[in-house]
């Protein structure tokens, strides 16, 4: 299949030009300091996986930004989309190729270090859950990998570099700082400036509030481990669409849509 050959190119670029190694430096790195300050006299698992999660929400998506939204317009820019198009790879099969290329350029390193620090919690920890962990390192790829799809959704929508660039930072600021916020405002809006629904919102409202991959993320992980580290609405009488398999399901569906909007766009264009 030539979305292989495609997936390995990239891949080996990014080791070619150390930004893997970078990766795992960065990593490794993080997960050895997040082990070390979570030692001591009253050092508990929940504490690492909280410290880590705090840590993974901000600069997992980031580095996925950074490595996928040039994926395409820089091919596009620079003309080597036609010469790579030209061999026998469909443009189906050059986004799937540069998505798993990417994907795996920033697994390993997250895998690699997560792998590491079990060796020191095993030896630190009285208890070590050890499917709930490997979800947890599975579940922090699958936050990256959703930034991969925003961004090399956002790649296949335009041709231009500043374009793109905007797009994919400003997605980030929008889905980790501000999300809550904006969804506050068009509740305002769509209530006339009536601040009852942002004390009582409707389902549908807490599911968009809910919608973003890192609060995803963050639900999933809270369940895994029986912690506290979701924004809101975890108490027992939280609605239906607060649960980890809506999250899940979310989180899925950001890897996804991005990836058919923008190819829905990029198959229609002339290269």
């Amino acid at each position: 299949m030539s979305w292989t050959a495609i997936a390995r190119k990239d891949f080996l670029d990014a080791a070619r030009s150390k930004t893997l190694w970078g990766l795992l430096v960065l990593f490794v790195g993080y997960l050895g300091v997040i082990t070390y300050l979570s030692q001591g006299q009253d050092a508990e698992l929940l504490q690492f996986i909280e410290l880590t999660a705090a840590g993974f929400v901000l600069f997992v998506p980031l580095v996925s930004i950074i490595l996928g939204y040039k994926a395409i317009v820089d091919e596009r820019e620079s003309g080597t989309i036609a010469l790579l198009l030209s061999l026998p790879h469909t443009r189906r099969e050059m986004v799937f190729g540069k998505l798993v290329g990417r994907s795996a350029v920033l697994a390993i390193p997250v895998l690699v270090g997560l792998l590491g620090a079990s060796v020191v919690i095993a030896v630190l920890f009285d208890s070590f859950p050890v499917v709930e962990y490997l979800l947890f390192a599975l579940l922090s790829v699958g936050l990256g990998v959703a930034f991969l799809g925003i961004a090399i959704g956002l790649s296949m929508s335009t041709t231009s570099n500043r374009r793109v660039t905007t797009g994919a930072f400003g997605a980030y600021v929008a889905l980790g700082v501000l999300w809550k916020n904006l969804i506050d405002a068009i509740l305002l809006l769509l209530w006339r400036f009536d601040s009852e629904p942002l004390s009582d919102p409707p389902e549908w409202a807490v599911l968009v509030q809910l919608a973003s991959p890192m609060e995803s993320f963050e639900r999933v992980t809270a369940a895994l481990f029986d912690i506290d580290i979701a924004s809101a609405y975890t108490g027992a009488g939280a609605p239906w669409v607060a649960d980890a398999w809506v999250a899940v399901l979310l989180l899925v569906g950001w890897i996804v849509l991005p990836l058919a909007v923008g190819y829905a766009r990029f198959s229609r264009v002339d290269l």
